[in-house]
């Protein structure tokens, strides 16, 4: 105890005081300069010259959400930390806020900091090709973005982000063991017309796709015998063929000089229309098409389900324009089996929901629609329906499980240097007789292979069976009868 009697403890009593009232005073300071240093970060529009903190004046641009209001695109702040000593160096970009105040305890008065209005992209591994992007001034300069800056206002898009996720973990696997320069899956509700997931993978080291460009309607191919179903189509339409007549696939048929041949040589028994479509026989497509005129009913047929124009995909996007080519000098006899017309995967789509469902007004888009479409069969589209289910025939327990139709398509392209590649291609909707759903599965280039083996029937038909198996619990696929698979 203290003797305040006694002049040497109350000096030390004093003394005591003394070190007291000078250590509150130190941690007043102390708080008082952090506090006017996060006062600083506070005030967004004080002069750089004579504050740590700056921002930029960008103005934020509306939020993309997916069909469950998860955000694709939206606008928040990044921090930056700089150093404007001599020259100015950024030390350390996009920092959290409680991490600067390690920097403030520092205590250079050197040290800057920058709020700058950037643009998150939550699930941009997943959204690569198809959100589009802004410019260093905040404003949105390609695809849906652009929408989103000229219109300033929140979209909704018709992606299912969770699904998307499932399709790109499962396409990617398959991607690691194929080794394609690059793979897409487009899938698409067919009662809304809803593209509800779009997934793309681009496995090239050099070149990559530009990112102001949308692989679904801005690449084109000649797709292959997924133009066996249009040519089919036409002559049904014309009433040109009946599908239980027999077409002599076995004798020679030629276009100009040009023997057309089947890889595999189909057998020497005659073919019905399901099996020239089973089969995928070229010889098969060709005859069937001779039955047409081919300018006043084969191609005005294709014109009529979108495959020679343009198409709208929504939020201002079009797709390019289809090229016919004059393929060994007769697109004619050239393109019912694959070749000679160049398209984008949106209007091959559009093209197959169109005779599928019967709606000549199909038109697959990425916009929300909360109206349901019901299918308007016919005969053409019922007897489409059941030949492509038997031509689809495989020992997939998927395939019967969810009455999976569909048609593969192999396509030869010449690149540089006179190097033969193969596009693969496969697009398939289910169930059969009351289509609900359509999915464009594609791959160029498979294992860097050319040859019999990398058809599309080895190589994304299963990758369709494997994306299937991980997405069907999340589709609604209550409208399946298994009992009755008639139309």
């Amino acid at each position: 105890m203290f003797n305040l009697s006694n002049e040497t403890d109350y000096k030390l009593l004093s003394k005591t005081k003394n070190y007291y009232n000078f250590f509150i005073l130190t941690i007043l300071l102390l708080f008082v300069a952090i506090l006017t240093r996060l006062i600083f970060l506070s005030f967004d529009n004080n002069n750089s010259s004579k504050s740590l903190f700056r921002e930029t004046s960008l103005s934020a641009l509306p939020t993309i959400y997916d069909i469950n209001k998860n955000r694709l695109a939206y606008s928040d702040y990044n921090y930056s930390v700089k150093n404007n000593k001599n020259k100015v160096k950024y030390l350390d970009r996009d920092v959290p806020l409680k991490s600067i105040l390690e920097f403030i305890y520092v205590g250079n008065p050197y040290i800057k900091f920058e709020k700058i209005l950037t643009r998150k992209y939550p699930y941009n591994s997943l959204t690569n090709n198809m959100i589009g992007h802004t410019n260093i001034d905040h404003q949105g300069i390609s695809l849906i973005e652009k929408f989103v800056y000229k219109n300033n206002n929140d979209i909704e898009i018709s992606l299912d982000i969770q699904i998307q996720k499932k399709i790109y973990d499962s396409l990617y696997n398959d991607t690691e063991n194929l080794n394609p320069d690059y793979a897409m899956n487009v899938l698409v509700d067919l009662s809304t017309e809803e593209i509800v997931s779009n997934v793309f993978i681009d496995n090239r080291n050099i070149d990559k796709f530009d990112q102001t460009l949308l692989p679904l309607k801005d690449l084109k191919f000649d797709f292959g015998s997924v133009f066996k179903t249009f040519t089919v189509y036409s002559a049904l339409n014309n009433n040109k063929i009946d599908i239980n007549e027999y077409f002599d696939v076995d004798q020679p048929v030629l276009i100009g000089n040009k023997i057309i041949n089947d890889f595999p040589r189909n057998s020497n028994i005659p073919m019905q229309v399901g099996d020239i479509l089973k089969k995928s026989s070229n010889r098969g497509a060709i005859l069937i098409r001779r039955n047409l005129d081919c300018q006043n009913e084969f191609k005005v047929d294709l014109d009529n389900i979108g495959l020679l124009k343009s198409t709208k995909i929504g939020f201002g996007m079009n797709s390019v324009e289809p090229t016919v080519n004059n393929f060994r000098g007769s697109y004619c006899d050239n393109i019912p089996f694959g070749y000679g017309l160049s398209i984008s995967p949106i209007q091959l789509i559009n093209g197959y929901g169109k005779i599928i469902t019967g709606r000549n007004n199909f038109k697959a888009s990425f916009e929300k629609n909360e109206k349901q479409n019901k299918n308007k069969y016919n005969k053409i589209s019922n007897t489409i329906n059941k030949l492509l289910f038997y031509a689809n025939q495989t020992n997939n327990e998927l395939y019967k499980n969810f009455l999976v139709a569909g048609k593969t398509g192999t396509a030869d392209q010449t690149i540089s240097g006179n190097k033969k590649i193969q596009n693969v291609t496969y697009i398939s909707f289910f169930p059969y007789n009351n289509p609900k759903y359509l999915n464009f599965t594609f791959m160029q280039n498979p294992k860097e292979t050319y040859g019999k083996y990398m058809t599309a029937g080895n190589t994304v038909k299963p990758t369709f069976y494997n994306i299937l198996k991980e997405i069907y619990m999340h589709l609604d696929l209550s409208i399946i009868n298994t009992i009755s698979t008639d139309i």
